[in-house]
C-alpha cells in the first residue's frame, strides 16, 4: 500500500515583504525569455490573507503552503556506507552494470536467494539485500531521505547569490535544463527585486576556495524550475570505447570507486574527504600519475601552463572540466569520464557525485594525462 507523507515547502522571508507593494508580473531571468510569473498573485495574496498567528514559524519565517509526496509500493533505500555495485545477474559473478549509492531508492520487483531485482533511475539490475533497507524500514528511510528539488526547465538560467535581479554583479553561475538543485527555501519574496518574482534557495557546488566545510547556496527564480520531492537514484556505468588508453580507463574506475565520498573543504584523501581539485588530484595520484605540475586549486590548475586545452568534441576520459561563475572565473572542476559525463565533488549535501559535463557553463576543459604522465 503507498504512504503519504506531508512537508512544509513554501515559506516566505516576511522581513522582505512590502505588503502595499503593487504585484508586478516577472520578466524573464532565463536565456530562453519567458512571460509572467504562474500563480505568483495568489501566492501573494495568500500571505497578505492569512493569520500571522495561525502561521507565524519560530524563524521569522511564514508558511504558505505544502506539498505531500508519496511512496511508492517496494520501495527500498541503499543501506551502505559510501556505496554498492548493481549486476546484470543475481551472483557477483555478473558484470557491474551501475552504482547504487548511499540514500539512493530502488523499486524492487523481485526478491530470491538473497538477492533482489531492481530498478532505480535508468538502471535495472541485480543487488544483495544485505544492501538494502526493505519493507516498513525502507518506507520509513523513503520519507527520512525525501529531497525537495528543483529542476530546471529552461535552457539556461541564473544563479545568483540573493533574491534579486537588481544586478548581474549577484550572478555566480548558470544552470541548464534537466539540472536539479536541492532546495533550501521556496517561494521567497524579496521586497528589493525589481521584477517582483518568486526565488527558490537552493545548494550550490561548494568550490576549494571557498573557506569552509559547509553547503553554498544560491537563488534560481521559481518561473523557471519544477519543484517536487525526490530520492537518489543509481549511476549507470556506460563502457569506455576500447580506442581509450589504459591510464585513462584506470582514472575513470578510480573516480567511480568514490560516489558519495564526503566533500572536505581542503581535503585530498579518498578515504576521509575532499574538496572539487582535491578529489581531481587525488584519483589522478592513485593512477600513478605525478602531481609535480599541478597546482592545488581548480583556479591554478586552469590557468596552469601544464597540459593543453580541448573542446568538449575532443575531450577524452580523464580530462578536468573547469567551470566558473559568468566572468569567466573558475571556481569547480571535475573529471571527464566520456558519455556527456562528470564525476566531482559537489558539496557537502551530497559529496562525490556525477552529472551532465554542461550541468553548468563550462569554462575550460584541459589534458593534462598526456603531457605529464
Amino acid at each position: 500500500m503507498k504512504k503519504t507523507w506531508k512537508k512544509a515547502v513554501l515559506t516566505v522571508v516576511t522581513a522582505s515583504i512590502v505588503s502595499t507593494a503593487p504585484v508586478i508580473p516577472a520578466l524573464a531571468e532565463s536565456d530562453n525569455g519567458g512571460g509572467s510569473l504562474a500563480g505568483f498573485s495568489l501566492l501573494f495574496d495568500e500571505y497578505l490573507n492569512s493569520s500571522t498567528e495561525e502561521n507565524q514559524q519560530e524563524d521569522g519565517t511564514t508558511a504558505l503552503l505544502s506539498t505531500g509526496f508519496t511512496i511508492p509500493e517496494n520501495i527500498a533505500i541503499a543501506n551502505v556506507i559510501d556505496s554498492c555495485n548493481i549486476r546484470a545477474g543475481a551472483g557477483t559473478n555478473y558484470d557491474i552494470i551501475g552504482i547504487f549509492p548511499k540514500n539512493a531508492y530502488c523499486i524492487v520487483s523481485e526478491v530470491k536467494d538473497g538477492w533482489a531485482k531492481i530498478k532505480s533511475g535508468n538502471v535495472t539490475g541485480y543487488i544483495k539485500t544485505d544492501y538494502l533497507f526493505l519493507g516498513d524500514e525502507g518506507y520509513q528511510k523513503a520519507a527520512e531521505l525525501a529531497q525537495l528539488t528543483a529542476t530546471v526547465t529552461a535552457g539556461t538560467v541564473n544563479v545568483r547569490t540573493e533574491p534579486s535581479t537588481k544586478s548581474d554583479d549577484t550572478i555566480i553561475m548558470e544552470v541548464t535544463k534537466g539540472e536539479q538543485l536541492d532546495v533550501v527555501e521556496d517561494g521567497i519574496l524579496n521586497k528589493n527585486d525589481e521584477k517582483a518574482q518568486l526565488w527558490v534557495k537552493v545548494i550550490v557546488d561548494s568550490t576549494d576556495m571557498t573557506e569552509t566545510d559547509g553547503d553554498s547556496y544560491g537563488y534560481i527564480s521559481s518561473e523557471f524550475v519544477d519543484i517536487g520531492f525526490h530520492w537518489k537514484t543509481a549511476v549507470k556505468i556506460d563502457p569506455i570505447s576500447a580506442s581509450v588508453s589504459s591510464i585513462r580507463r584506470q582514472v575513470v574506475a578510480e573516480a567511480k570507486k568514490h560516489i558519495g565520498l564526503k566533500y572536505v573543504w581542503g581535503g585530498t584523501s579518498l578515504k576521509t574527504g575532499a574538496d572539487c581539485s582535491g578529489f581531481c588530484r587525488a584519483v589522478y595520484q592513485a593512477c600513478g600519475i605525478s602531481l609535480k605540475k599541478l597546482p592545488r586549486t581548480s583556479y591554478d590548475l586552469a590557468s596552469s601552463s601544464a597540459g593543453k586545452t580541448v573542446s568538449l568534441a575532443n575531450a577524452k576520459p580523464g580530462d578536468l572540466v573547469f567551470y566558473g561563475d559568468t566572468r569567466g572565473n573558475v571556481n569547480h572542476v571535475a573529471i571527464y569520464i566520456g558519455n556527456n559525463q562528470v564525476i566531482h565533488e559537489s558539496g557537502r549535501k551530497e559529496g562525490c557525485k556525477i552529472s551532465k559535463v554542461n550541468y553548468r557553463t563550462i569554462i575550460k576543459i584541459k589534458n593534462f594525462i598526456d603531457y605529464i604522465y
